[in-house]
């Protein structure tokens, strides 16, 4: 018995629900669609020639057909900042290298108390200890 009263009361519920909607005519779906057709204003073709490509060509094929690109990402470097040094290891921005490792473009030449010394194909690049660093003392003697 409980079962028929469920499925009585669930088989007229869709009726009850949708009986205080109204269904759209025609008239008014037409009018949501004029509604939506203007076109839209969006960036202006002598903008979008204005603009850098963010592509770079790596390499062309036969007869300059096939190119490979690549995207360009601009990167804001830091400088680079001695932080401390210990024995052969060198700590810049904040990541500690070993003579011989790489930082960007420089090979980490010698490592010395205070100093390090970095070269790279063109140019050798001397770092000199920060002196702000209260964490770390230097005995003179």
């Amino acid at each position: 018995m409980k079962k028929l009263l469920i499925l009585s009361i669930l088989s007229l519920a869709p009726m009850v629900i949708t009986a205080g909607t109204e269904t759209p005519n025609h008239a008014q779906i037409n009018q949501q669609i004029e509604e939506i057709k203007p076109p839209r204003i969006g960036v202006k073709a002598a903008d979008v020639l204005k603009t850098e490509s963010p592509f770079i060509l790596l390499s062309s094929g036969k007869k300059g057909k096939k190119a490979t690109y690549a995207i360009k990402h601009r990167v804001e470097l830091q400088p680079l900042r001695m932080e401390s040094a210990i024995n052969t290891r060198v700590k810049i921005n904040g990541k500690w290298y070993k003579e011989g490792d790489r930082v960007r473009q420089y090979t980490i030449i010698k490592v010395s108390s205070g100093e390090a010394l970095l070269k790279s194909k063109k140019k050798e690049l001397r770092l000199f200890q920060h002196q702000e660093n209260d964490k770390i003392q230097f005995d003179v003697n």
